[in-house]
């Protein structure tokens, strides 16, 4: 770490176009290697090579692009406008620059290992900070080709990818450095929350999800449909933002079954990567039917997870207190909820702890917004689900027990870095220093005078606090 350390305050001090430059070289790696790194992620996960190219690396080049457009207005020093200074503060003039935190500690996810890995340590590095990259167990393939593509991108001794042993992940909490960013489930970031405030070491944690899908009367509801499908099968189930509770108007419960198992008929069952993930998937679905949800889909309950692949797992007449809709899943499964009201849906969606992402289907984009107003989400998409969260541009992160803090876009990148406000005062003009003198008492009418001239709420009281105050300079 020491080594790393005096490489990173090098490293903060280079021209932000000399970082730029790099990304710019990785950037073109990506796409020179993105035969080698689908079949990285084929290997680790059997992802296709057409969602290799859609989901993992056209998403982590236009976030390199990014950067390369936006990072040097964003973290350049922002001056303070004259017309926001006090003017009892007229000598003084101020800057807020942004630092980088130092050593970043990042905690990688298996499901999206090149995007949403890719675009944290980016980030990190162009805000000028070195990075102690531990990737996840689960994507071994993948994180060899990325750690190889940075180093090649990057001078040597800013970044450095750790064992993916879960063992090294509290080791790097413990270890010297100065933020953390994870992604992962809620279980490890509350652990990782508490030994960061034992340090009082800030984090960005990126947590599970269980989104909303809502259609609204006027909504298209071919396209509402196939979003929730999309959106709760993509990549096996394994996303974090998947639709997981498709929320329809009691009208519509017979129309849209139907639709949901003519594409499920199509389903292929895939393989999931982690069978703890179906262990944890199971019981929620049978807790469940147990408590009145139906299966719709597949038509034999034993058929939904079977031979280490899960089919696509649909339940209808579920209601949001049950545990499917409160615990996070990682696997193809779709709830079908009805409501009444579109305040009945906003409270059905917000009363889930985890607050991710959320879409909104409806016809009418203003009503969309104004919905979307109101639910309690990091992020929310309307008349599309998952892809539109990749936007370069917007920060991703949740609320509640999908974590805290923003990756992605400008907050993103700001989270990499502190401000640091630099005040320059000129002239020898102090008064301010008679505070801690015996010739305090003297400056109360003064700054009384102030204070009424500036903040009193009627024309009179402010008339009288500037005689009070030029009363109280012509004492002096």
């Amino acid at each position: 770490m020491l080594l790393m350390r005096t490489s990173q305050g090098q490293w903060e001090k280079l021209l932000i176009q000399d970082k730029l430059q790099k990304v710019r070289k990785f950037r073109h790696l990506l796409v020179e290697h993105r035969q080698r790194i689908a079949q990285a992620l084929f290997l680790d996960s059997g992802k296709p090579y057409e969602e290799a190219l859609g989901a993992e690396i056209l998403p982590l080049a236009e976030a390199c692009k990014f950067l390369e457009k936006n990072a040097a207005h964003l973290l350049r020093p922002r001056k303070i406008r004259s017309s926001d200074t006090p003017w009892w503060l007229f000598l003084q003039k101020s800057k807020v620059h942004r630092k980088a935190r130092g050593i970043v500690g990042i905690i990688g996810t298996w499901n999206y290992p090149l995007f949403l890995n890719g675009v944290q340590i980016l980030q990190a590095l162009v805000a000028g900070n070195a990075v102690a990259w531990k990737p996840s167990e689960n994507s071994q393939e993948t994180n060899t080709i990325l750690a190889e593509l940075i180093l090649a991108a990057f001078p040597p001794n800013i970044f450095t990818e750790l064992s993916s042993s879960r063992e090294s992940g509290p080791v790097l909490i413990d270890s010297n450095i100065d933020f953390v960013v994870m992604t992962g489930s809620v279980e490890t970031g509350k652990a990782i929350a508490k030994k960061c405030a034992e340090r009082l070491i800030p984090s960005t944690l990126e947590l599970s999800g269980i989104d909303s899908l809502l259609l609204l009367e006027d909504g298209d509801v071919d396209l509402a449909v196939s979003a929730a499908w999309f959106a709760a099968n993509i990549n096996a189930g394994q996303t974090c933002m998947a639709s997981r509770r498709f929320l329809i108007p009691e009208t519509m419960l017979d129309k849209i079954p139907p639709k949901l198992i003519e594409l499920a008929k199509k389903f292929k069952p895939r393989k999931i990567l982690m069978e703890s993930q179906a262990t944890c998937a199971l019981p929620l679905i049978e807790s469940a039917l147990v408590g009145g949800a139906e299966l719709l889909w597949p038509q034999n309950k034993s058929n939904i997870w079977k031979d280490g692949h899960f089919d696509a797992c649909i339940l209808i007449n579920v209601r949001q207190e049950m545990g499917i809709c409160n615990e996070a899943i990682f696997a193809p499964v779709l709830s079908v909820l009805t409501y009444k009201t579109i305040d009945d849906a906003i409270r059905i969606s917000n009363d889930c702890p985890f607050g991710l992402c959320a879409s909104i289907f409806t016809a009418n984009q203003e009503l969309g917004e104004k919905v979307a107003l109101e639910l309690k989400v990091g992020s929310v998409s309307i008349n599309d689900a998952i892809v539109p969260h990749a936007h370069p541009a917007t920060p991703f992160g949740g609320v509640g027990f999908s974590g805290w803090g923003a990756t992605q876009g400008e907050e993103g990148l700001l989270e990499m870095t502190r401000p640091l406000s630099i005040s320059i005062v000129s002239g020898k003009f102090r008064p301010h220093y008679e505070l801690a003198t015996p010739k305090a008492a003297d400056s109360i009418p003064i700054v009384e005078g102030i204070l009424l001239a500036l903040h009193a709420p009627t024309w009179i009281g402010r008339i009288k606090g500037w005689i009070q105050f030029l009363s109280g300079i012509k004492k002096k």
